[in-house]
């Protein structure tokens, strides 16, 4: 019985591509045939990774009933299951309206068979993000349809990849394999602040150090204490700025970590961790900026203390990227 079964699926495979479902104009018939024709001599010959392409072309150019089912068949030889049973699904009205039992049958029996070896992937959207204002989430970079969210989708076994984005948002995304018969769930989180518009440092405000005593007696040694006290500010910065850059450095060392192929495939820990470093990362810039431009300051007012009796002072300003040094000697 199995090899009558078998006869009869290569005898509804042989046939050539008839029963056009949408002719595209008589132009496309013949390149489809020749295409339809080199795809069976390749399947034939058992090399289906370059027959599908074949029957892909040639079904684009002048779709047909046999065409379909020839490359749903290529299709499940190289291990594209839900491809493979989303063509027989198609192909079964079309065989049902040509009034091809052999088809119809053949059709019918691929698609019920693929359906237990389907892998499916379930996209799950959290905290109703799914509702916020821009929010895109795309997979295998198609846009996903608000209801495809928390529906189980049968796609071909494989590497797929998730993302989301939404403007003002840090971009998320995740790699999972899926294998044939698999169910996975991915989950995409609540999308993170852009570190510009949560996370940066406010410029800070200048550190001004007041004119020292005009005293002859007085001024040298005043503005030399203002000196070491602006330098000891200097340094203790310098100070935090090397803890928040080894901190960061250790976080992105973390996220990288657990990703499968960075910066693909990374889990929610991998995701906070990059957070987690860019902020160390920006506060440590800061501090780095803020003492070298306190121990700039501190070296200019040592070297010009003296009894003048001129008024000296000196501004410190960071803000993010930037310092400046102003004052009057």
């Amino acid at each position: 019985m199995k090899q009558i079964v078998l006869s009869l699926g290569a005898l509804a495979l042989s046939w050539a591509p008839t029963a056009h479902a949408q002719s595209n104009g008589a132009s496309n018939r013949a390149p489809a045939e020749a295409l339809f024709d080199q795809g069976r001599k390749l399947a034939a010959a058992g090399k289906y990774s370059e027959a599908c392409p074949k029957f892909e072309a040639s079904q684009q150019l002048d779709p047909g009933l046999g065409t379909l089912l020839n490359l749903a068949d290529c299709y499940e030889k190289v291990g594209k299951t839900a491809s493979a049973w989303a063509e027989y699904k198609e192909a079964i009205p079309l065989a049902r309206a040509s009034g091809s039992k052999v088809r119809l049958d053949l059709a019918t029996e691929r698609a019920a068979a693929l359906e237990s070896r389907l892998s499916m992937l379930t996209i799950v959207a959290m905290g109703g993000v799914e509702e916020a204002t821009g929010l895109e989430i795309r997979r295998d970079g198609v846009a996903v349809q608000t209801a495809e969210l928390g529906s189980a989708i049968p796609l071909d076994p494989g590497p797929h990849t998730v993302e989301a984005a939404a403007p003002g948002k840090q971009k998320w995304s995740s790699t999972v394999n899926l294998r044939e018969g698999s169910k996975l769930d991915v989950e995409v989180p609540a999308l993170s602040a852009l570190a510009s518009s949560a996370g940066a440092a406010e410029p800070a405000k200048p550190v001004v150090v007041p004119p020292p005593d005009p005293s002859p007696t007085s001024s040298g040694s005043t503005q030399r204490t203002g000196a070491i006290v602006v330098g000891a500010v200097g340094v203790v910065a310098v100070g935090v700025g090397t803890v928040f850059g080894l901190s960061a450095s250790s976080k992105w060392s973390d996220a990288k970590s657990k990703c499968t192929a960075y910066p693909y495939g990374c889990s929610q820990d991998a995701i906070d961790a990059q957070s987690s470093a860019q902020s160390k990362a920006s506060l440590a810039t800061v501090a780095f900026i803020v003492g070298g431009a306190a121990i700039a300051g501190a070296a200019v007012l040592w070297f010009t203390a003296g009894p003048s009796q001129e008024k000296k002072s000196v501004a410190i300003g960071v803000s993010p990227g930037a310092a400046f040094l102003r004052g009057s000697f």
